[in-house]
């Protein structure tokens, strides 16, 4: 189940006994257990109905004994499964003994007053096994992976609702691209912009330019659109204020080269017919990165990027043997990157 209807059943109090999240994304994974507390547990029953264990630390079966007593002073309690690595195909060092087939019994009959969640921060299960398959066949599974621009764009929606403000398009695609790399930063800097803005407010682009700062990294993302679409003016913009931070050229040449390394990837991946997910996971980048080097790559051709990326190596090359002072060599790179595009 994607993360965004699985937060709107929660809160509409769709419960289930059984809950598998697992995946890179740690925002989502830690909001979801967050809101299913909530929604399941009182502010005072949390004390009594609330337990959390490290399967790196305890077996399995200490867990399942208590899920299987009757909630203290309520009406249901609350079980978390951290560090769930008998799910993957890991091989832990320190290896705690699982009784895995209590947990096959208790994940076909769980019982109704009492909330399971199984967690475990990799990318993949081991589908082969048959615990696995029990809990996805038996409970609700979600897998915390990147967002794509769809996803994040909801998620922007509900966030600004939740928060009764505003954000502006433009607002919308600057953020997801200085903030977008991972949730758990997405959310930092809109708690900032929402509480800057204050409710009823409006985030607009300028407001995230001046409170969401940048990496070199997003300079030169930046720097590579003007590029490609040939604003010079704003592409020598951002060279002369990375030259004033006294940012090292051989660096930036570098991720320059990067840049259009993933453009041409992206190219030539969407042309085999792989899709935005696949791609990233291919390139191990963000979904929404793909989609911006897809739009980039419109402007060129395999050939015209095989040449930049040519022009970029003996720039590099130029710098690294001293035959051209290397903020020179930056700026002439620059100025044909503008002319090639």
């Amino acid at each position: 189940m994607e993360y965004i209807q699985l937060m709107k059943d929660i809160e509409q109090n769709k419960i289930s006994p059984l809950y598998l999240l697992y995946g890179k994304e740690e925002y989502l994974i830690k909001n979801t257990i967050e809101k299913i507390v909530s929604v399941t547990l009182a502010e005072q029953e949390k004390d009594f109905n609330y337990s959390v264990y490290d399967m790196k630390d305890t077996p399995v079966d200490i867990a399942l004994e208590e899920g299987e007593t009757l909630p203290f002073f309520g009406e249901k309690r609350v079980i978390l499964l951290k560090n769930c690595y008998f799910l993957t195909g890991v091989k832990e060092k320190e290896k705690i003994e699982h009784n895995l087939s209590y947990l096959e019994q208790y994940i076909e009959d769980a019982p109704r007053d009492t909330v399971m969640i199984m967690t475990v921060s990799h990318e993949k299960l081991d589908e082969r096994k048959k615990i696995v398959k029990k809990l996805k066949k038996h409970g609700v599974y979600m897998e915390a992976g990147a967002f794509d621009e769809k996803n994040m764009e909801a998620w922007l929606q509900d966030y600004t609702e939740a928060m009764s403000v505003t954000m502006t398009d433009k607002a919308k695609t600057k953020v997801m691209q200085l903030a977008g790399k991972d949730m758990m930063m997405l959310s930092s800097e809109m708690d900032k912009l929402a509480m800057y803005t204050g409710r009823g407010g409006q985030i607009t682009e300028d407001t995230v330019e001046r409170l969401v700062p940048r990496t070199l990294e997003d300079n030169v993302f930046e720097l590579v659109d003007h590029v490609v679409n040939a604003r010079a003016e704003k592409a020598f913009r951002i060279y002369y204020d990375l030259m004033k931070q006294n940012e090292e050229p051989i660096k930036i040449l570098a991720l320059l080269a990067r840049q259009f390394r993933i453009i041409l990837h992206v190219s030539q991946l969407k042309k085999t017919g792989y899709s935005r997910q696949k791609i990233a996971s291919r390139l191990k980048i963000h979904p929404y990165a793909v989609k911006i080097a897809e739009d980039q790559s419109k402007t060129y051709s395999v050939a015209t990027l095989t040449d930049v990326l040519q022009e970029l190596a003996e720039a590099d090359y130029h710098v690294k043997t001293g035959r051209v002072d290397k903020s020179l060599q930056l700026e002439l790179s620059i100025a044909a990157l503008v002319q090639a595009s």
